[in-house]
C-alpha cells in the first residue's frame, strides 16, 4: 500500500509493505520526522547484491538521523532473506512481492535509491549502484551534513 507522487520534487504520501522477515509491516510514518533511503534491490541484480554492504555500512554511521529502508522487490522471500542476511542488513527491509511500489516510482532500471526528505518531499531518485562514499555525498547533498 503505497501513495504519492514518487518523481524527484513529487511527495510520499504512504507506505506500508510487509516486513520481509516475520510478520507485520514497515511504514512510512515509522521514518516520517526524518530524512529517508529507500533502496529497491533484487537477488537476480548483480549490481544490488554488490552495492548491498555499502549501504549497511552507512546506515551504521549515519541511522541515527538518517532512516534506511531496503524493499525486495519481484523477487522470491527465500531468496530475498537469503541474500539480506549475507549483506549483513540490519534496517528494516519490506516486500514487494510483484514490484508493484518499485513500478509506481518510475523506475527503469535496478539498483534504483529514493532520497526522501523529512515530511516526505522525493529529493532524488537514483538508478544504478552506489558505493559508499557516492552514497554518503548524495545524502549530504539532499539532507545536509
Amino acid at each position: 500500500m503505497y501513495a504519492g507522487d514518487f518523481r524527484a520534487g513529487g511527495t510520499l504520501e504512504s507506505l506500508q509493505l510487509p516486513v520481509l522477515v516475520g510478520t507485520g509491516s514497515v511504514d512510512y510514518e515509522d521514518f516520517a520526522d526524518r530524512p529517508l533511503v529507500i533502496n529497491f534491490f533484487a537477488s537476480w541484480c548483480p549490481s544490488c547484491i554488490s552495492e548491498m554492504p555499502a549501504f549497511e555500512q552507512v546506515h551504521r554511521q549515519l541511522g541515527d538521523r538518517v532512516g534506511f529502508l531496503g524493499v525486495s522487490q519481484s523477487d522470491p522471500r527465500d531468496a530475498s532473506i537469503e541474500l539480506a542476511r549475507r549483506a549483513g542488513i540490519t534496517y528494516p527491509t519490506g516486500f514487494d512481492a510483484v514490484g508493484s511500489f518499485f513500478h509506481a516510482t518510475g523506475a527503469l532500471g535496478m539498483p534504483t535509491t529514493i532520497f526522501v526528505r523529512a515530511g516526505g518531499k522525493i529529493a532524488d531518485v537514483w538508478v544504478g549502484p552506489l558505493d559508499a562514499g557516492s552514497l554518503q555525498m548524495l545524502i549530504e547533498e539532499h539532507f545536509g551534513p
